[in-house]
Parts: C-alpha cells; structure tokens; sequence
C-alpha cells in the first residue's frame, strides 16, 4: 500500500512540536489527518516517545478501525467518532496542557474572548465530565460535542482535544492558543 509521505510527516512533526511545546508528556496525546478519499486515518502511534516518533511509526487505520500499518493511539476511537460527526474535520490534535488542566481543576472557565489568538481560533469551547481515556463512552461523548460545533473540547481532568476543518497545524494552532489563554488567565488574576 502506498502511503501519503506528506501526512506522516505531519503526524510526526505535529507531535514533536507539541512535546517540544510542553503540552504532552513523553508517551502522552495523538494526532491524526484523515484522508478522506480513501478513508484512511493516519494516526500517532502508541508506546513511542513523542520526541523520537518518524513518518516510519505513524500508523495507519480504516475509518471503521481496522489496522491497516502500526499500533495506533489508544484513543483512535474518540478520533474516529469526531471524523464521522465532523464531516469537514481533516486533522485532530488532542494534548495535556498542564495550564489548562490546572485552570480546569480549579473550577475556573476559560474568556475566549480575552486574548485575541483565542477568539480568532476556537468557535466555541465545549467541556465533558470524567471519562476513562481510550473507551468507546469517551469517543461517543466527544463525538457528540463536537457534532454541536465547537472545534475544541476540555476533557475533565484530562486534557483537550481540537479538530480544524483547515488542518492538522491548525487544530495544534487552537489547543496552542488556549493553553496561553489559561497560563494568562491563571497568573493574570
């Protein structure tokens, strides 16, 4: 099967830049494009440091989760379930940012409006209860708020994930941007 260079490739820079950003732990988050021609998903690998991941370790998985290359994340389903609800949705980035968990902890919610990257890049902020990662009760529930229209969703003391209908960067461009406003919003007050 010939595989597209150019999206394992942006699965594994997207996933450098986020360790690299501090917005994922070692074997922490995914991220994943979808081609929608040949309803492929290409998705991070699970069990590779995100530092050291190459287009070489990117798996690859049918729109219904059949492996087709690799050992894809544990959360494929939730990135499947935002894929079907979503139909223009071409790339998922989903991260732990540490100010952004820690705002969420405290109880406190995010002002889109209050730093300008924030209020250009997310539509809307939806958030979920506690769910365990990987299971197919977080998946419907994400899949189900992103139907809804909000391209960026906090999982309970757990991290966020977003989507962009434009791409992968993008939706790396949204989770960026909110995890500034929430470092901003946690020392600013």
């Amino acid at each position: 099967m010939n595989l597209n260079e150019f999206y394992l490739s942006q699965i594994s820079d997207v996933m450098k830049l986020m360790y690299n950003r501090k917005l994922v732990q070692i074997r922490g988050g995914n991220a994943s494009i979808i081609d929608r021609i040949n309803n492929l998903i290409y998705i991070s690998p699970t069990g590779v440091p995100r530092h050291k991941i190459t287009n070489n370790d990117v798996s690859v998985i049918d729109i219904n989760g059949k492996v087709i290359v690799g050992l894809p994340s544990s959360e494929w389903r939730m990135h499947l379930s935002i894929y079907k609800n979503v139909e223009n949705a071409k790339g998922i980035v989903h991260a732990h940012p540490p100010y952004l968990l820690a705002l969420n902890r405290k109880g406190l919610k995010l002002d889109l409006n209050y730093l300008t990257e924030t209020s250009l890049r997310v539509k809307c902020l939806q958030e979920i209860p506690l769910i365990n990662p990987g299971t197919e009760e977080l998946a419907n529930a994400v899949g189900e708020a992103a139907k809804m229209g909000c391209n960026a969703i906090i999982l309970d003391n757990h991290g966020i994930v977003s989507y962009s209908n434009e791409s992968i960067y993008h939706a790396l461009e949204i989770i960026e941007a909110i995890e500034d406003l929430a470092l901003i919003e946690l020392y600013g007050t």
